[in-house]
């Protein structure tokens, strides 16, 4: 055998006992505990920035209103099907609160804005990541006048959704806040065909609004002109023919809006 392989080795063993380690030697584990075993508080590890947006943003979920009382006959089954599948995720009574909320808020938008709004309000404060429950809130906001605070919660709720029912909404935002360019970009985006009879009213209404702001009068009354002027419907027509009427006149077209107002006289009527 060869005497390089029978040579001992040179390496002494380490007879270093545990607590001989040196601080620097210890493993983060050993540190915390003799930390907690001293009694001096343990060392956290540094916040990232998520946490500090996270911990913010729990602070200010602070309700600053007291929530408007709900009538005694709304019970929150009156809510469609639709909305009331998406708040199923919420616990039972909580579920239960934001759905008469909303049926108080469809309720009131057009009889009391400043109620609806702040059904919606409530509502928002009490289910802020779903989405249907933010388009309600700044649609009740849009209504009241309420135009930033209308545009925050409609974008909230595109986001949280990617649904085109707010589009129409958000476009009248912009020409609430003065810029009908981009009410009528936003409403060149979405292919009507996808969207709601309202839905579609409420965007030829903010389109034919934006015309109207930038002098453009006929395209007004054109923008009008569309098959849901002969339907009726309780939440839209009037509005609908009331404002084809107002373009007509604007454009000069007398004849034609005295004819239109004879068609449909209901629309007119206190």
């Amino acid at each position: 055998m060869d005497r390089e392989a029978r040579r001992p080795s040179s390496n002494k063993p380490s007879y270093r006992k545990p607590s001989d380690r040196k601080p620097s030697d210890r493993r983060t584990s050993d540190r915390r505990g003799s930390d907690v075993r001293s009694g001096r508080p343990q060392s956290r590890p540094p916040m990232r920035g998520n946490d500090r947006r996270v911990i913010n943003d729990e602070n200010k979920r602070v309700r600053k209103f007291a929530e408007p009382p709900i009538p005694e006959e709304i019970t929150g089954k009156e809510l469609e099907k639709r909305e009331a599948f998406a708040l199923q995720s919420l616990a039972a009574d909580n579920a239960e609160r934001v759905a008469k909320h909303l049926v108080a808020l469809t309720s009131f938008l057009e009889s009391d804005p400043e109620r609806a709004y702040w059904h919606g309000q409530s509502a928002a404060f009490r289910a802020g990541r779903i989405a249907i429950v933010r388009e309600r809130a700044g649609i009740a906001a849009l209504n009241f006048g309420k135009y930033q605070e209308a545009q925050k919660e409609l974008r909230a709720a595109q986001r949280i959704s990617g649904s085109p029912s707010v589009i129409p909404y958000l476009a009248q935002c912009e020409l609430a806040l003065g810029d009908p360019r981009k009410t009528l970009e936003i409403a060149g985006s979405v292919d009507p065909k996808i969207l709601s009879a309202a839905e579609r009213v409420e965007l030829r209404l903010a389109a034919a609004g934006a015309r109207t702001a930038l002098g453009q009068h006929d395209a007004a009354a054109v923008t009008l002109t569309c098959p849901e002027l002969a339907e009726s419907d309780p939440a839209w027509s009037r509005k609908l023919r009331k404002a084809y009427v107002e373009a007509l006149i604007r454009a000069g077209r007398n004849d034609e809006a005295l004819k239109f107002k004879e068609k449909y006289p209901h629309s007119f009527t206190e």
